[in-house]
């Protein structure tokens, strides 16, 4: 029903599209691969799911704590020097307060301009001198948080894919952790934000304790009045980023699936069937249809964040009104000299400007720090599915590997994919694994190499099972050619000697490979032989067709040279 929507009405039913995608139901392009959870957009929900106000102002220190821990595993010396350098800041900024409340003094004091002069250029050489101070320091600290931050964004992208290279298949698969390993990828990307942004929000901050520490040695009773105007906004910071993060989560999938729309528009692979098949329109209809459901979403978080802003602002202002007021009340009724209350009203209204950006990187840290709790989440979700590092040890060559009573089911299916099956296969023999499409053919071979465990059942490699063995030792001994192996976009010898990575490039094995599988004739056709780049979206790039792409395939596992070789339809293309 929404591909015949007109091109002129197209905008205008943005919200009845989202209204026809009810909660749950299948969606024409993805089926039931679209859930979201409707039922939490209503009032008042982040609160309920902690991501309100005050559970947003929780989790900060956490994110600071994390970011801390990021960083002094990258780079301990720029993370000390920053740490440094906002302290003397903050000690700088404090002698500019109490040195601005010595100059009123001394300007407002009795006597001569020349006795006045005199007492207000020390206090003002004392100034510029922490003026000075603040400024070089701030230098430094500019420089190193600079160095930092990349290192960290390195570090967390190096431990992200350390742990997900390694993680179970199945795993891989599930839906559920491939949203988690989606936010993990967007989550790595922030460190280096998060870090920025944590030393200017610790700038801040530091300016506004030493705010505090001057009203609290001028007088006690000052310092209340400071927390009139910051208290507030800082809610209605913490509420908002909250909520669009939680919406974020809410619609990850969403945003996974317009990405694969909009890469399937772009992408080479699949340009000749959009072309030929005329499905630019078709695409394009339903790409309006799901970001119109998601600009409405945007629309929902805009009017909660304004609600909230209405609020926050309006609570500040009457907190600011109300201390200036009683700054004036104060010092014309003689109960605070007029030197004081200037200094005070330097001071909050300083605080004030600070927290004008404060506010804006308090939003921005936590947005993106959310992201690397996401991060932290699916390194430790990672570990816990990863491959088991340990088990029995395994002979060079295997003897037979054999089946027993073997079940599989993939994550999310209900339907086995394997059920009772028993395989015995010994060394030296050739074995064939004939079926009807769907009948479990490519799942037999992955269990049978380890790449996946059965649910119920045994996978025998002489005798033990493959939950039981080191599977990177069975690895080690398998050369596989999937129906779908990977078109590396590196050169043709890479291609090829990529099935031995541990090992050097053995130029005379490599000759043998392409030589029996024909992938000698495919070398010869490239205008720069081996050094041919095999990805035509780079500069000086080429392509092959399926059937030259399929011998290299073949080329690649006969390099590899392990005793086992498993081949999933290795000739469809030849």
């Amino acid at each position: 029903m929404f591909d015949d929507a007109a091109p002129d009405d197209r905008q205008g039913s943005h919200r009845a599209r989202h209204r026809r995608s009810a909660p749950g139901g299948p969606d024409p392009l993805f089926g039931p691969g679209l859930r979201i959870t409707h039922e939490q957009h209503g009032p008042g929900s982040g609160d309920g799911d902690g991501t309100g106000g005050l559970a947003t102002l929780r989790r900060m220190p956490r994110l600071i704590a994390l970011t801390v821990r990021l960083g002094w595993g990258a780079d301990r010396v720029a993370l000390l020097t920053v740490a440094a350098g906002q302290l003397l800041v903050a000690m700088a900024t404090s002698v500019s307060y109490l040195q601005t409340q010595r100059l009123l003094t001394e300007i407002f004091a009795p006597g001569s301009a020349h006795d006045r002069l005199a007492a207000v250029l020390p206090v003002l050489a004392v100034m510029v001198g922490a003026m000075m101070i603040r400024g070089a320091c701030s230098a430094i600290t500019t420089a190193a948080s600079g160095r930092l931050g990349p290192r960290i964004a390195r570090t967390a992208n190096i431990t992200f894919l350390e742990r997900a290279v390694h993680v179970e298949l199945a795993a891989i698969e599930d839906a559920s952790f491939h949203n988690l390993l989606t936010a993990a990828r967007r989550g790595a990307d922030a460190t280096q934000r998060v870090t920025e942004r944590t030393v200017a929000l610790t700038g801040g901050l530091m300016s506004i304790i030493a705010a505090l520490s001057v009203l609290l040695t001028l007088n006690p009773l000052l310092a209340p009045l400071l927390f009139l105007t910051l208290v507030p906004q800082g809610w209605g910071v913490a509420r908002t980023v909250g909520a669009r993060h939680a919406s974020v989560n809410r619609w990850i999938e969403r945003m996974r699936q317009l990405d694969q729309l909009s890469q399937l528009m772009t992408s080479p692979h699949s340009a000749e069937e959009i072309r030929v098949h005329r499905l630019g329109d078709f695409l394009l209809r339903h790409y309006r249809r799901l970001s119109g459901e998601s600009e409405y979403e945007q629309a929902r978080l805009a009017r909660g964040e304004a609600r909230t802003k209405l609020v926050a602002g309006s609570v500040a202002g009457l907190g600011a009104t109300f201390t200036y007021g009683l700054l004036l009340v104060l010092t014309v009724g003689g109960s605070m000299p007029v030197a004081l209350a200037g200094t005070a009203a330097f001071a909050i209204r300083s605080s004030s400007m600070t927290l004008t950006s404060l506010v804006s990187q308090m939003q921005m840290i936590y947005q993106d720090g959310l992201y690397v709790m996401d991060w932290q989440k699916a390194c430790v979700e990672a570990g816990r599915v990863a491959i088991p590092t340990t088990g029995s040890y395994l002979p060079a060559s295997p003897s037979f590997i054999a089946t027993h009573g073997l079940h599989f089911t993939y994550p999310n299916s209900r339907t086995p994919a394997l059920n009772g099956v028993d395989v015995s296969i010994r060394q030296g023999e050739v074995v064939a694994f004939v079926g009807e499409n769907g009948s479990g053919k490519s799942t037999l071979a992955k269990l049978l190499t380890g790449l996946y465990l059965p649910a119920d059942g045994l996978v025998l490699w002489d005798g033990v099972p493959t939950a039981q063995i080191d599977r990177n030792r069975v690895y080690d001994q398998v050369a596989l050619v999937s129906q779908d192996f990977v078109q590396w976009p590196f050169t043709a010898r890479m291609n090829v000697t990529v099935g031995r990575p541990e090992r050097p490039p053995d130029e005379f094995r490599l000759r043998q490979a392409v030589t029996a599988t024909g992938a000698d004739a495919v070398i010869a056709r490239l205008e720069k032989g081996w050094d041919a780049l095999l990805a035509r979206e780079f500069w000086g790039g080429t392509n092959l067709s399926g059937g030259q792409w399929q011998r290299l395939g073949l080329a690649r596992a006969w390099y590899r040279d392990a005793p086992v070789l498993v081949v999933d339809e290795p000739t469809s293309a030849l």
